[in-house]
C-alpha cells in the first residue's frame, strides 16, 4: 500500500505494509497488528492465518534510537478484498513475488540527496527502506 501524503510523516507517499503503534485498549502487539491492518486495508486477520513472527526491525532513519517494528507474516486462503482508509492510505496493490525474486530488477537508487539505497521499481515510484529490507528477509532474491 502507498501511504498519502502528509508533511509530518516522514514515510509520507512511500509503498508500506499496514502497522501503526500500539494502543491502550490493544492486549498485545499481535492485537495492533489486527487491529492497524482492518482499519488501514479492511483486511480482518486471525491469530489462525498467523505463520510467523519474525525478529524485531529497526525502522527510520535514526539509528542512535531506531524505531522497533514488530513484523509478522500471515498466509491467507485467498486474496482479500481491500477497503482503505483515505486519511492514510493513497493507493494498494499487490506485489508479485516472482517479480521481486528477480534480482535483476533491483537497483540502487538515489531516494534521498547523496544517498542510494537498494530499491525495487513498483508503479510510478519504488519500493526502498524498511520495506524493502522486509521484503528481501521473507522472499529470497536471485541473480
Amino acid at each position: 500500500m502507498r501511504r498519502v501524503t502528509h508533511p509530518d510523516d516522514p514515510w509520507s507517499g512511500h509503498f508500506s505494509f499496514p502497522g501503526g503503534r500500539m494502543d491502550a485498549a490493544d492486549d498485545d502487539i499481535l492485537q495492533t497488528c489486527f487491529r492497524e491492518t482492518r482499519e488501514e486495508t479492511g483486511i480482518i486477520l486471525s491469530r489462525e492465518s498467523l505463520q510467523k513472527t519474525l525478529d524485531p526491525e529497526p525502522a527510520g532513519r535514526n539509528y542512535d534510537s531506531p524505531l522497533l517494528v514488530q513484523p509478522y507474516l500471515f498466509s491467507l486462503s485467498a486474496k482479500p478484498e481491500i477497503s482503505l482508509e483515505p486519511s492514510e492510505i493513497e493507493s494498494a496493490c499487490w506485489l508479485d513475488a516472482k517479480s521481486f525474486m528477480n534480482g535483476s530488477l533491483h537497483k540502487n537508487i538515489e531516494m534521498l540527496p547523496g544517498l542510494k539505497f537498494p530499491a525495487f521499481p513498483l508503479q510510478d515510484y519504488y519500493v526502498w527502506g524498511f520495506t524493502y529490507r522486509l521484503l528481501r528477509s521473507i522472499l529470497v532474491v536471485r541473480p
